[in-house]
């Protein structure tokens, strides 16, 4: 026999036995290998929705795992029966499943475009599940295409001849099959790896042109991404001042619906002349002090609409924080509260004077109103260097962690403060004041429940006069601030 025949034969035999090989592996393991992986992905998107901490992007999860996911009731699961999709046991034995918190799995045919599917049946919260599906027609139609392409490849090898494709198969794939790696990583948006090899033919051309089209690709994709980052921020923006918007327009009318029909009820008392001699000075000054609730929660919201609009100013001089502080000590020590305060008696720092007169008595003077019966309210001053820390700090009543994440923002009301006069925004207003003088501020528990307020400001340096800081300040985007 010759040897032409043989290698013939040989090649023959070879190929049989890898298209077989092939065959048997797409239709056998490649098939369960990919079930396998794909519910392990599964289950992955099954706890990230269980866990707690993660933020849920139901789409996004869809998008990335090919599936699509749906929280029903237990009930539901009847549906598959009717549909003569799952069968009376294999019903029972998920909702057992569910019963010990386990996840089930099944394969279910349906007659939409989803037809054969792999499906998860995950257990949620009381009587819901988690189904989790993802269609199986994908690796049908993978083996289909392998298996023509291949079969193809050998009758095309087998007609221009064995022995040349033998003899340069080696030479002529290396490059192709780094080619189509290359176009694969980039079909998954992967542009890290080049065609690298310095070729002058048809396939040195055919490589530039994929790195040409890869960097093309990852630049327009890059800036489609900046600009659908910008649209989510800018749609997330416009949800949260719709929100706030409605908010404050519930807010406003409830807090105001009050003191206008209490001045309404008691005006119209004097107009039709009810009240006797005596009630009528008690009428006026019920009137006077709703007008003045009235007036003082406007100014709070013109002082809340400044600072978030933008348009609010400061005139940043040299204070001393400490007379500020004693006045407040002296302004709010009585018999039932005790200020201590905690620190040097120089404490020169730059910043405007009111309103850090208005961040400090709002802060004791909410100690004071929040604090335990003992009513001890502690001022600790601490030198950082080139700054001052601010602490104020008292016992407090079942407040938490939890508490401490919404205590800044507007219009909220713990459950301590209830049947207490405020409307909400004094701790907001503080937040406000203390970002423009770019202070960093916040809050933390400590010890037996005691409640710390702290924010820090910049020290004035030594000899500085006011007129010398007046030449370092630098009107910006409609503020004054000091440059030092």
């Amino acid at each position: 026999m010759k040897i032409r025949v043989k290698i013939f034969l040989v090649m023959m035999s070879v190929v049989i036995i890898m298209v077989g090989g092939f065959a048997i592996t797409n239709s056998v393991y490649l098939e369960k290998f990919y079930i396998t992986n794909k519910k392990e992905k599964l289950l992955q998107v099954g706890n990230a929705i269980l866990d707690p901490n993660y933020i849920v992007d139901f789409r996004n999860l869809e998008m990335q795992n090919n599936a699509e996911i749906v929280i029903k009731k237990i009930d539901q699961l009847d549906k598959f029966y009717f549909r003569k999709q799952l069968t009376v046991d294999e019903i029972i034995q998920i909702k057992k499943a569910f019963k010990e918190g386990k996840p089930t799995f099944k394969i279910i045919t349906f007659k939409d475009y989803r037809g054969k599917a792999l499906v998860l049946f995950m257990p949620y919260k009381t009587n819901r599940y988690i189904e989790i599906l993802t269609p199986l027609s994908l690796i049908q139609e993978g083996l289909d295409v392998s298996v023509q392409y291949h079969l193809q490849i050998i009758i095309l090898a087998l007609v221009l001849g064995l022995v040349i494709a033998f003899i340069f198969s080696k030479a002529m794939v290396a490059p192709i099959l780094e080619i189509k790696e290359i176009t694969q990583k980039i079909a998954k948006l992967d542009f890290s790896r080049k065609f690298e090899q310095k070729r002058v033919d048809e396939i040195g051309e055919l490589g530039e042109a994929i790195n040409k089209m890869g960097d093309t690709l990852k630049k327009n994709i890059d800036e489609i991404n900046k600009v659908n980052a910008k649209l989510r921020i800018d749609i997330e923006n416009e949800k949260e001042l719709d929100k706030l918007r409605k908010e404050f327009i519930a807010y406003v009318s409830h807090e105001l619906k009050t003191p206008i029909a209490i001045i309404q009820g008691y005006a119209q008392g004097l107009m039709e002349n009810v009240a006797t001699e005596e009630d009528k000075n008690f009428y006026c000054e019920v009137i006077v002090e709703e007008a003045y609730k009235m007036d003082a929660l406007v100014k709070e919201l013109l002082l809340m609409s400044k600072i978030e609009s933008g348009y609010f100013k400061m005139e940043c001089t040299v204070v001393d924080a400490y007379s500020l502080i004693m006045d407040l000590i002296e302004k709010y020590s009585t018999q039932d509260s005790e200020l201590i305060y905690k620190g040097d008696t120089c404490v020169d720092v730059i910043a405007d004077e009111k309103y850090l007169d208005r961040v400090l008595d709002n802060l004791i003077s909410n100690a004071i109103k929040y604090g335990t019966d003992d009513k001890i309210v502690t001022i600790k001053v601490e030198d950082l260097k080139d700054k001052y820390k601010f602490i104020v700090s008292n016992k407090t009543h079942n407040l938490t962690e939890k508490d401490l994440e919404t205590i800044w923002t507007p219009f909220i009301r713990l459950e301590s403060s209830i049947g207490k006069e405020g409307h909400g925004l004094g701790l907001a207003i503080v937040a406000g004041i203390l970002d423009k003088h770019n202070s960093e501020h916040g809050v933390y528990l400590s010890g037996d429940n005691v409640v710390n307020f702290w924010f820090d400001l910049k020290k004035a340096p030594k000899d500085l006069t006011v007129d010398e800081i007046s030449e370092d300040i630098e009107e910006k985007d409609g503020e004054k601030r000091v440059f030092l």
